[in-house]
């Protein structure tokens, strides 16, 4: 009997939001997480553009928008800016502490804590998320570099999972026409 009244009073406890009942908050980032304005790839620059190929432009950032115009192989464009739609995040773990330096202080990271991988930064920097805020321009050359994949354990980290993205470019053409396309493969210029 003594169990069963003990067993009632923690439910109560925790039904009814005493301290320590609470949940805790998600630890990954929002998803899709929208970082406008990034250019995820080595010397990014957005600004004259030229097309390899034929791309439809769209009014809007959704692939069943309106094509307001098209761009054909050979064409010069304006590339105004983009959004870096992040559908899921990277993840890199670590196995031992681990201080980060970012443009906003360091990250300590305890043995078992994920790094989530936003958008990379180029020159070995990476959006990130931690602890529920976003770090930029964090130093990833001591777990994400060449040498991670042929002698991991050189490495203080791991990444297990590499973030998913959809970058969607703003482009304007000769007649001022601006929408957007998410096929930057279809030009060259932008790695500056």
């Amino acid at each position: 009997m003594k169990s069963s009244v003990t067993s009632l009073l923690l439910l109560l406890l925790v039904v009814s939001g005493a301290p320590g009942a609470e949940e805790q908050p998600s630890s990954s980032p929002p998803i899709p997480f929208e970082d406008a304005g990034a250019c995820p790839i080595e010397a990014c620059v957005y600004g004259d553009w030229k097309a390899n190929d034929n791309v439809d432009v769209h009014a809007e950032r959704r692939d069943d928008a309106p094509v307001v115009f098209k761009v054909k192989s050979g064409e010069s464009v304006k590339a105004v800016t983009g959004v870096v739609v992040i559908t899921q995040p990277g993840r890199a773990v670590f196995d031992k502490r681990q201080r980060l330096s970012t443009s906003s202080g360091s990250i300590d990271l305890a043995p078992g804590q994920t790094l989530f991988l936003l958008t990379y930064q180029g020159e070995g920097f990476t959006k990130a998320w931690f602890n529920g805020k976003v770090y930029t321009d964090v130093d990833t050359a001591s777990f994400m570099n060449a040498m991670c994949t042929s002698k991991p354990e050189q490495c203080t980290g791991k990444v297990v999972e590499k973030p998913q993205r959809v970058w969607w470019i703003q482009i304007r053409n000769a007649e001022g026409q601006v929408g957007w396309t998410r096929e930057p493969d279809k030009f060259d210029g932008k790695d500056g």
